[in-house]
């Protein structure tokens, strides 16, 4: 279209038509004047049309940009220059954006940018511009969108301005606050000074505003004018500052000028250089303790304890220039304070160092009272002191502190046994059982308290224990915390030669010292069996029979109810010190090995198998040694499932002895010690023949008896896959037979145990069971339930074995779980590896002296006496029920035949309970001479104790491996006679009750006992159950017998009482005699063998019935005529 440079236009209203008149220097030459005759429409078009191209025009290429009326070319009013003539900018909608354009299109500074500066007056002139609305990326304020040239509805007093800055010319100060680093804060700006708002303003602001001035750190901000009231602009409100900008207008802010505020709340700020600032303790123990103050513009204050923590007094204590090893809080016993509480809130993270360079409230500002004072203890440690007092040694009791020489107490508020195991680590203590103790002695009440609110159980020391406290608060005196710990009663075994037996000693506090037999019950050997991870309880054994002890014998009984995990959880009672020696020191032996070892390999879970037995290491032989085995030994370890057995010395011969062990496992037991062991008559091992595995490291992994019917028929190992799963040797098993080569059998199937079916039951059967189990071959096949009725399933029925399957249930039958037997008709077997024990005499039935013998390979033989020890004859009368020791007898005169004897050269160490676990040489039977056999004489399984002599006392009869009392419920003469003639002491004269002789310890094993005073043992006469008593020992039996009085008879009563004594003699003649009858037609009827169960003091006879059996029949003469009261495993 054509601009012209000049327009006129001729309205004629009248007619409603428009003139229009081109002026000379139009830029038409062809045109020189046009009349046009419109309609009123085309009229209104024209005139907007007329506008815009006016509009247009002023928009060409010769327009500029200045600043004017500020202190430089950057700063000042903002006008524009169109068609020669210079014209302000309106306000309206005017931002940072604008401002941006500006600046960039000067050419001046970006780094500081404001609306507005403060001196510029109004313009004169047009108003080009208004509403501009930039993005911020346009190359010229014209470029951005606006209302259109000289459109606006301003005035002059709305002309925009603009600040462009480096930052030079701008200026901070402090003010008013008696030094260049204190004060309200000011900043020159467009050359004018003026304040920042308080809104949102903390310390990390006051961090900007100090650095900036060179200060140092930032003190303390302050707000609502602290400093007074400033004049002329706010320049900034609602800062935004990291701590990390040099400048304070670096923070981002909503713009210079920009406010809500007034200057009521002008901002202040004290940096380090311009504070008077100071730390102390007051009222402590030390210099470096007590209730902390701070000097602030030169007044003393206190800091409130909201928030208060360790980290925040490590700061203090660092500050201070006290140790920072061991920090508490709490103000111990110092006093309130006074005057300001000039902190609160205190938050440091512990690596500051000052307090106030923490983050709190404003200086002054706080919702405390002084009874909220912080405290602080500064310690390297060597000024605590920890320890457990009342409780009877020096791990239990109440928990007692001693902090720089003052003594306090726990408070058991937050108290558990996460606190109380810290306790017991750091006294040395073990772990903690309880919180709570057995008082032995009054503690002092105090009134300084220590309060623990933070263990978490990990810590080495209670100092290590987050934020305790010290002082400051009250704690009732029944709050105290109390503990005890694991090693309050310590125990150990010491003397035997083999683990998990030996002398009873126990520790307390420091000192170890032995316990007499009269005050350790079966129950506390049973609770010490299982604290040192020992198994089971086997026997108690009094009269220092592990060696006597030297030191301390501890006066005090243990009264453990027997479930007690640790023998620390007992109670005692105390027993007057001097009434026992160390001949009475109490022995106890525990069923398990435990020290058992790898060593050779590359890592701990694979190496050479290593026992420690006679106090000595020594590799295993490997003669028996298997898979089963092994997989004990991994659990055992922690180290998962055995993956193989190496053999030929894998991992090195070694040196030194070869146990000769052999281990009955069947792989799901947790522990070695849970698996049957023999040794006796094991062979010698060759050079090298020495037990390794490999486990598979992984603890998780636990071994079950596999289903018979999964199983793998022809794999007698286990692979690594399977070895994760199942084990094949626990689903077979014989039962009732007094050990693990004889019994009913039964096998493990579908998750549970059943037995087998006697229909064709044979020796081929049998012979299949005892290869599978390791017990040899068969002796004997029994049938009709020889072994007792099982219950559950009958798995197996019509068995025909070729007697080469490697498994039983690879034998044809009629399948699992078909049959139609019931469990009367239960199968059994006897294996040549089953062992008895017995004492023998041609001339007495007693069960408890005679020839030593042991039934194996299905014969008797007698014992070698060579290398025979005391030790070895009590592990032989406590195998057989027969009190806990005896003595080797000569041998009987009326036998002169020789006969065979098995084994020799045995060796009982101090520790089994049966000969089995003895060492001795192989087994190899020929014959010996009476004069080579072991003869013994087993000690009386009753015994008076405590009396004047040993015809009158307490009685006490040894029963299932510990000597026990009688209850004197029913307790007349008549079982006093029992008592006295079994002894050989006479006729009772007394039949005392009520614990006359003192009372006893341990089982209470009989109770309502009912002689008629002619049985020959008091456990012949009428009496409840073995062990069942509700009595205690204050109502121990006694008596006294009349042997003494007796010896003091005149010679008429002597001779009165011989003729009695003929008399009597002939009435046992006579029982003998119709005994010897019965017992000749009872042989002839059937044929007995007869064992006793361990630990049994009653006969428990197993009969086993020959059944196409290999037994000679002289052996089973000599099985029959036995009369044994043998022990079996």
């Amino acid at each position: 279209g054509i601009i012209q440079e000049a327009l006129g236009t001729i309205y004629n209203f009248g007619t409603g038509k428009l003139r229009m008149v081109l002026h000379e220097n139009s830029a038409s030459a062809d045109v020189r004047r046009c009349f046009v005759l419109l309609s009123p429409f085309t009229i209104a078009v024209v005139s907007v049309l007329n506008a815009c191209l006016i509009t247009s025009s002023l928009g060409g290429t010769d327009k500029e940009l200045r600043l004017v009326a500020g202190e430089n070319k950057c700063a000042g009013r903002v006008e524009v220059k169109v068609q020669e003539e210079w014209g302000t900018v309106c306000t309206n909608g005017w931002d940072m954006e604008e401002v941006a354009v500006i600046c960039r299109q000067l050419g001046c500074p970006t780094a500081i940018k404001a609306t507005g500066w403060a001196n510029f007056s109004a313009g004169t002139g047009r108003i080009w511009m208004d509403h501009v609305a930039c993005r911020g990326n346009e190359s010229a304020l014209w470029d951005c969108k606006h209302e259109g040239w000289g459109k606006h509805n301003c005035t002059h007093q709305q002309d925009a301005g603009v600040t462009c800055s480096d930052g030079s010319n701008l200026e901070i100060r402090l003010i008013n606050g008696g030094n260049q680093c204190s004060g309200r804060i000011e900043v020159k700006f467009q050359g004018q000074w003026g304040t920042v708002c308080d809104d949102n303003f903390n310390i990390d602001h006051a961090s900007v505003v100090c650095k900036q001035l060179e200060c140092g750190s930032a003190v303390s901000f302050s707000s609502s004018a602290n400093f007074g009231e400033g004049s002329g602009p706010i320049w900034f409100d609602d800062l935004v500052c990291s701590g990390n900008e040099s400048a304070l207008w670096n923070c981002k802010h909503e713009g210079w000028g920009k406010h809500n505020c007034d200057h009521a709340e002008d901002a202040g700020v004290i940096c380090l250089d311009g504070a008077d600032l100071n730390l102390r303790l007051v009222d402590g123990v030390t210099n470096c303790s007590g209730r902390l103050e701070v000097k602030f513009q030169g007044q003393w204050g206190t800091v409130c304890d909201d928030g208060w923590d360790s980290n925040d007094a490590t700061v203090a204590c660092k500050q201070l220039g006290c140790p920072t090893a061991i920090t508490s809080i709490g103000r111990v016993n110092a006093s309130e304070g006074t005057g300001h509480i000039w902190l609160d809130s205190v938050s440091c993270h512990g690596h500051e160092s000052t307090l106030w360079q923490c983050r709190h409230h404003e200086w002054g500002k706080h919702y405390c009272n002084h009874n909220e004072d912080a405290g602080v203890t500064c310690s390297d440690g060597s000024d605590l002191e920890l320890r457990l007092i009342g409780g009877g040694s020096r791990c239990a009791g109440t928990v007692e502190v001693e902090i720089q020489k003052l003594v306090g107490k726990v408070c058991d508020r937050s108290w558990g046994l996460k606190g109380a195991d810290v306790v017991c680590r750091q006294l040395g203590c073990g772990s903690a059982l309880k919180t709570s103790y057995q008082s032995y002695s009054k503690v002092k009440a105090t009134n300084t308290w220590l309060f623990i609110s933070n263990c978490n159980g990990n810590e080495t020391s209670l100092w290590d224990c987050k934020n305790w406290q010290w002082g400051g608060l009250s704690c009732d005196h029944y709050e105290e915390a109390k503990v005890t710990c694991s090693a309050h009663r310590e125990p150990r075994l010491v003397g035997g030669d083999i683990p998990c037996s030996g002398r009873v000693e126990v520790k307390h506090g420091d000192t170890w010292g032995s316990v007499c037999d009269s005050d350790f019950s079966l129950e506390a050997a049973s609770v010490l069996c299982r604290e040192l991870q020992c198994g089971t309880v086997i026997s108690i054994l009094g009269g220092a029979h592990f060696g006597e002890g030297n030191g301390q014998i501890w006066a005090e009984e243990f009264q453990c109810e027997g479930h007690e995990s640790h023998l620390s959880l007992c109670p005692v009672a105390p027993r007057p010190d001097g009434t026992c020696t160390h001949n009475r020191d109490v022995g106890v032996v525990c069923s398990r090995y435990t020290e058992v070892r790898l060593v050779n390999g590359k890592s701990p879970c694979e190496g050479r198998v290593e026992l420690k037995t006679l106090g000595t290491w020594g590799s295993l032989c490997n003669s028996h040694w298997d898979m089963e085995d092994a997989h004990v030994f991994c659990q055992q370890l922690k180290c998962g499932v055995a993956l193989s057995t190496p053999g030929g010395a894998h991992f090195g011969k070694g040196s030194g002895q070869v146990w000769r062990h052999m281990f009955h496992c069947t792989g799901t037991e947790q522990h070695m010690g849970d698996c049957p062991v023999t040794l006796l008559g094991a062979a010698l091992c060759s050079a090298g023949q020495v037990a390794s595995v490999i486990c598979s490291g992984n603890q998780s992994h636990t071994l079950s008896p596999c289903n018979s019917s999964s199983s793998d028929p022809k794999s007698s190992t286990i692979s690594e896959e399977s070895a994760a799963g199942c084990i094949v040797s626990g689903q077979l098993r014989l039962v009732n037979g007094g050990g693990r080569c004889a019994g009913r059998v039964e096998i493990y199937h579908e998750g549970s145990w059943g037995t087998v079916c006697d229909d064709s039951w044979d020796l081929k059967d049998a012979h299949v069971v005892c290869r599978q189990l390791g017990c040899g071959e068969a002796i004997n096949a029994t049938g009709s339930a020889y072994f007792g009725e099982g219950t559950g399933s009958i798995w197996l029925d019509e068995m025909n074995c070729n007697g080469k399957e490697s498994r039983v249930w690879q034998c044809s039958s009629h399948g699992w779980g078909r049959h139609n037997c019931r469990h009367k008709e239960d199968a059994g077997v006897i294996c040549s590896e089953f062992m008895s024990l017995r004492l023998t005499s041609e001339t007495s039935r007693e069960s408890c002296s005679g020839r030593l013998e042991v039934f194996y390979s299905g014969t008797w033989g007698s014992v070698g006496k060579s290398k025979m020890t005391t030790t070895t004859v009590g592990v032989v009368c406590r195998q057989l029920g027969c009190a806990d020791k005896g003595v080797i007898s000569p041998a009987s005169l009326d036998k002169t035949t020789t006969s065979y004897m098995w084994v020799d050269n045995v060796q009982c160490p101090k520790g089994p309970d049966t000969l089995w676990q003895c060492p001795s040489s192989p087994w190899k039977q020929r014959l010996a001479s009476p004069s080579e056999e072991t003869w013994i004489t087993c000690a009386n399984k009753i015994r008076l104790q405590e009396g004047s002599t040993n015809c009158s006392g307490r009685v006490e009869i040894w029963h299932r491996g510990s000597w026990g009392t009688v209850c004197d419920d029913s307790w007349d003469l008549e079982d006093a006679h029992v008592v006295c003639q079994q002894l050989g002491c006479g006729l009772a004269l007394e039949a005392l009750k009520e614990a006359a002789f003192g009372q006893g310890t341990g089982p209470i094993w009989l109770n309502e006992v009912k002689c008629k005073g002619n049985e020959s043992s008091l456990w012949e006469c009428p009496a409840r159950s073995w062990g069942h008593s509700d009595c205690g020992h204050k109502e121990d039996a006694a008596v006294n017998c009349s042997e003494i009085a007796m010896s003091r008879r005149s010679s008429g009563a002597t001779g009165l009482s011989s003729r009695v004594a003929i008399g009597v003699f002939g009435l046992i003649l006579l029982a003998f005699l119709i005994a010897f009858l019965l017992w000749i037609q009872k042989r002839r009827q059937r044929q007995r063998l007869t064992v006793s169960l361990r630990g049994e003091n009653s006969v428990h006879q197993v009969q086993y019935r020959e059944m196409n059996s290999s037994l000679r029949a002289d052996d089973l003469d000599l099985l029959n005529s036995s009369g044994d009261h043998s022990e079996v495993h």
